[in-house]
């Protein structure tokens, strides 16, 4: 997903303890662990992610929600949330949150 790398990159996805993307399939977590350069030491979705819950309309927003909470039990210092538009990951939003 090149449009989610370009969005990780002007976010500045680096040094990320805890991931929450909003990937509604198996497949697209992959995808985006490559494209935002996640490596095997992130904990991608904690909260269990899109997977367990996926409300209409605010699965990406939770993702967000989700990722500051990390930060605010103080669990992680810096984090990512994602969220995508479309069933080609062709639209991503990344946020990059610290302590």
């Amino acid at each position: 997903s090149e449009s989610a790398a370009l969005a990780g990159a002007k976010a500045g996805a680096r040094d990320i303890e805890v991931a929450e993307l909003h990937a509604r399939f198996s497949h697209e977590e992959l995808i985006l662990r490559d494209a935002l350069g996640l490596g095997g030491d992130v904990r991608v979705n904690p909260s269990g992610g899109p997977l367990a819950a996926d409300p209409v309309m605010a699965t990406g927003l939770i993702r967000v929600g989700e990722a500051a909470g990390r930060i605010r039990s103080g669990e992680a210092g810096r984090v990512l949330a994602h969220a995508s538009h479309g069933p080609c990951l062709q639209s991503n939003l990344v946020c990059v949150m610290e302590a």
